[in-house]
């Protein structure tokens, strides 16, 4: 979660509590907790706390499975992210939401969004090595999905790299396998 100058200590404790209960896979807890959060933020026009709300929410929602509904969070969090920043948020929502895209077998969607997140993290620098790995992986995935094999494999390799660097075994394995095959 990330911490904003102007976030009431209320909501770092809501969301203390809803990433807690979503670590100890109580999901459902976890998604009260950021329903109530997000109505509190809404309340005071807590924009950025909203914005994270909303991601927690999102969170919540797809781990019970309810994919359009986190979709939809995720695309409202990006909006608010849009106003309030940073940066790095918008580019976590979209990603996000792009996931949600693809795994919904929705490609042609989810593509623009994730090259809007990986320009945002490629101005992020190495700092953002991971998220940007990411970001590929699912670009790769979509490419993929949508019969254009040729232009997913520059992205597996770079993806794999950024792996390599950050120490995800797990990304480095899966990127392989699909350099082999």
């Amino acid at each position: 979660m990330v911490s904003y100058g102007q976030m009431s200590e209320k909501f770092e404790e809501l969301f203390e509590k809803g990433y807690r209960a979503r670590r100890e896979n109580r999901v459902a807890d976890s998604r009260a907790i950021f329903l109530d959060a997000v109505r509190k933020a809404a309340e005071d026009g807590d924009r950025p706390s909203l914005a994270e709300a909303l991601c927690g929410l999102a969170q919540a929602e797809n781990d019970i499975g309810n994919c359009e509904a986190a979709r939809q969070h995720y695309a409202s969090a990006a909006v608010l992210y849009r106003q309030v920043g940073p940066p790095s948020r918008v580019a976590f929502a979209i990603r996000h939401e792009a996931d949600l895209l693809r795994q919904m077998c929705q490609p042609s969607a989810a593509e623009p969004l994730y090259l809007e997140a990986e320009k945002i993290y490629r101005q992020q620098g190495d700092g953002a090595a991971l998220d940007l790995a990411n970001t590929l992986r699912g670009l790769a995935l979509t490419r993929e999905a949508t019969g254009t094999l040729e232009t997913s494999r520059p992205l597996w390799i770079e993806a794999r790299e950024l792996y390599t660097r950050s120490n995800v075994k797990a990304g480095v394995e899966e990127c392989n396998r699909k350099l082999s095959s």
